[in-house]
């Protein structure tokens, strides 16, 4: 069986927002919007990049690298929000017949889309949202998005150097009373582009001309469970390249790709 590249995902998800564009009536009208990226903070915190995790380290970033993108907002409910498990129930013990047009996946129709990939550093503008451009998009309520990580493509030019042909790269120091562990964690999101995708992240934005949409990513969620204490530091005191045999990277690798490691949020035009 084959496997769908990025490069079907992003034409077929495109197609299906083309589609969509192109309905009467029930498909709402065309509408252009701004694409934007903020790094979120950790509650609590006044600093990108700074964060107690769960297992009560606390952890301060001074590297943050991600290569994300395309990224593509669903008229549907992520199926893990609550509401929408209830709809699924309701469905199961009350079936009825229903017609989606346009539907894709689960999020049923895109209303928007940006769809190229980006690499994007988290701790550059200080909470501030980095701008990407105008996508096109259909008026209503997006729900849910998915989005793509993935090694730089050849499409990113001189844009990818950076990140040495890795698709996360991150430096911090961890702390824990008495204990220091300063890391470093070079990562990769490799075909097939099931393992790339983050689906089902809850959103409830009212898509609009001219409003600019921001995806926000979570970095103090992708350390849920790590433990740092596990980690051999280096006996000259260089910090400990985290490699893929650790419980760090095993932990890193699942959260980023979970479908609270990213949010949206939504500015209407002034």
């Amino acid at each position: 069986m084959m496997r769908p590249t990025r490069r079907a995902f992003t034409w077929m998800l495109g197609g299906a927002l083309a589609a969509g564009c192109g309905l009467s009536g029930t498909g709402g009208r065309s509408i252009t919007f701004r694409m934007g990226l903020r790094t979120a903070l950790a509650p609590g915190e006044s600093a990108v990049g700074t964060f107690t995790t769960d297992t009560g380290w606390r952890v301060a970033l001074t590297t943050a690298r991600l290569v994300l993108g395309p990224i593509y907002l669903f008229e549907k409910a992520s199926p893990l929000q609550p509401q929408a498990l209830l709809r699924r129930l309701g469905d199961v013990l009350l079936p009825t017949a229903h017609a989606h047009e346009g539907d894709f996946f689960s999020g049923g129709r895109v209303l928007g889309e940006w769809d190229r990939e980006v690499v994007f550093d988290l701790l550059a503008d200080a909470g501030q949202v980095r701008v990407l451009g105008r996508s096109p998009g259909i008026a209503g309520m997006a729900r849910s998005l998915s989005l793509l990580l993935q090694p730089p493509s050849s499409a990113l030019g001189a844009e990818a150097d950076v990140m040495e042909g890795r698709s996360l790269f991150l430096e911090g120091v961890a702390t824990q009373a008495a204990a220091r562990v300063p890391f470093r964690v070079a990562m990769d999101f490799p075909p097939p582009v099931e393992l790339q995708r983050v689906d089902f992240v809850p959103i409830e934005v009212d898509l609009d001309d001219e409003g600019l949409f921001v995806l926000e990513p979570q970095p103090h969620r992708w350390f849920t469970g790590a433990r740092f204490d596990r980690l051999t530091l280096p006996a000259e005191g260089t910090p400990v390249d985290v490699g893929t045999d650790t419980q760090v990277y095993r932990a890193l690798s699942v959260n980023v790709r979970r479908f609270d490691a990213f949010t949206g949020a939504w500015e209407p035009a002034a």
